[in-house]
């Protein structure tokens, strides 16, 4: 069976990472000889005759795709397009999204077949395997106009089990001319359950770990492909400082070098660990703070205190990692006042931070139980969360309160960023990890600029050929369009041939 793996874009500005869901499960199907595709619509421009155009060329039996709420309903839009092109082929949509709103799903979009829920490797195996929908565990369907859903699907024990990741299907140029890190998951689960975050529900509260020799091959694979930088993925890998030891020692032992990223709380680190860490490489650290006020911090169930939210900083300073601390404001509890507490404790950490606004997603306890902790949800529409737009509100701050504060933390970090610039202590290129590095490529990708040129007029050098025919359609200067093109051809990212004494240009 052919099977038609989908990556849908977000609705607004956000960093296009290759998504390791739809990785996965890619790299499972090909390992058990399924045929498999990956369209991409992150790094290209999104339309309903693209999309059309692929069902139709390539005719699979399957198209699944996975979303998170924020881009569920450009998901769900995807699919639908494709039950128009083709109402037999079966349609089928995961994530963490539609795992807690199967129901709703399903009634709200017709064309949708199949919801998976949780863990997806061994649930799809399960539907190309042809194993009928009453024996798949962990799906809803609908059955003669009822929905059905089925036992939930135990957790995959063993991860080593589990294919590598097959990247390869992504158009992997693109990405490495984004120049934004490559992700890699060592192990899934986490123990804690924070009321804003439905980690521990979709990976469990155990966590589950991959060889770290697998981990690193992985690494390594991705640095071959180009990447050089890489993100953790991990809700938690800092936890157990054992396996974190045993990968930074397989990266020392294989000599690699390169920068990379990891998610962490603040009590389960110490000076050695980080040390390792620094070592192999590791130079950004992302900690979630959340609140400056410890009764919110509480009411969330986070367990830290802000002592060790500064001593956890402060020993990511001392061990030469950037630290970024994430702040959700508008929690339960949260008034004007606990507002002004949140910022005067970031400027007091000395450190990059970076806030958010919570978005109740599905499965959330603080959306579950909203009226408990006193959250008052504004609306459904899925494309507002986005974790900038105000879409709940507490007794004492509303969307305004919440806007203007959100304001005023940016306006905030802007400064104390250019305050560190001018004083030499920090890199203004460096100072926002997760900043778009490369605005060139995101133009021309998120417009398929190259792929609508046609025919280039070839001069003595196909560079300048290029440039000078981009040149009039980006807004950037002739030598920053010039230096990137340069350093992409270079790379072998971007790509001529010749037709007909013109050029026809491509990404690689």
């Amino acid at each position: 069976m052919r099977t038609l793996l989908v990556n849908p874009p977000y609705a607004f500005s956000e960093i296009p990472i290759l998504p390791m869901g739809i990785s996965y499960i890619a790299g499972i199907l090909e390992h058990y000889g399924h045929e498999v595709q990956i369209l991409d619509l992150l790094v290209s421009r999104y339309s309903r005759e693209k999309i059309v155009r692929k069902i139709e060329e390539y005719q699979p039996d399957i198209v699944g795709v996975t979303s998170v709420t924020m881009n569920y309903p450009i998901a769900s839009e995807i699919l639908k397009h494709c039950k128009s092109v083709d109402k037999d082929i079966t349609t089928v949509i995961g994530g963490p999204h539609v795992t807690f709103s199967a129901v709703e799903t399903l009634n709200e979009a017709p064309w949708i077949d199949i919801v998976v829920r949780g863990e997806g490797e061994q649930t799809i195996l399960d539907i190309l395997g042809g194993v009928k929908p009453a024996d798949t565990k962990g799906i809803a369907y609908r059955s003669d106009g009822e929905i059905v859903i089925t036992d939930g699907r135990s957790l995959i024990e063993n991860l080593d089990e589990i294919p590598l990741p097959a990247k390869h299907l992504f158009p992997l140029s693109r990405y490495v001319a984004l120049d934004v890190h490559a992700s890699v998951v060592a192990g899934r689960g986490c123990p804690f359950n924070c009321i804003f975050c439905v980690g521990s529900k979709m990976g469990g509260r155990r966590a589950r770990y991959r060889n770290p020799r697998l981990v690193v091959d992985e690494i390594e694979q991705a640095l071959n492909y180009g990447f050089k930088e890489v993100n953790f993925e991990d809700d938690l890998l800092t936890l157990n400082h054992k396996h974190v030891y045993a990968v930074c020692d397989e990266i020392i032992q294989r000599g690699l070098k390169f920068n990379w990223s990891v998610f962490a709380r603040v009590d389960t680190v110490n000076l050695e660990l980080l040390r390792r860490m620094r070592e192999a490489g590791c130079n950004w650290m992302l900690y979630g703070v959340e609140s400056g006020n410890q009764q919110i911090l509480n009411t969330v169930r986070k367990k830290v205190t802000l002592d060790q939210i500064r001593e956890g900083v402060r020993l990511g300073k001392e061990a030469g990692i950037n630290i970024m601390a994430s702040f959700i404001i508008g929690l339960p509890g949260e008034t004007v006042e606990t507002m002004k507490e949140t910022i005067e404790f970031a400027l007091e950490l000395e450190t990059t931070w970076g806030f958010n606004v919570l978005s109740p997603f599905p499965g959330t306890e603080v959306r579950e139980k909203a009226d408990e902790y006193g959250i008052r949800i504004l609306t459904d529409d899925w494309t507002q969360y986005d974790a900038n737009t105000p879409v709940s509100r507490t007794e004492a701050a509303g969307p305004a309160e919440i806007a203007a504060a959100l304001s005023r933390y940016n306006e905030g970090l802007m400064q104390y960023l250019a305050d560190l610039t001018k004083e030499g202590k920090i890199d203004p290129a460096e100072a926002i990890h997760s900043k778009m590095r490369s605005p060139l490529a995101w133009t021309l990708l998120h417009g398929d600029i190259i792929e609508d040129l046609g025919p280039v007029e070839s001069n003595d050098d196909p560079v300048d050929s290029l440039v000078d025919r981009l040149e009039g359609i980006v807004s950037y200067t002739r030598e920053q369009i010039k230096e990137n093109i340069a350093k992409w051809v270079e790379e072998g990212l971007l790509k001529y041939e010749l037709q007909e004494g013109d050029l026809i240009w491509r990404w690689g």
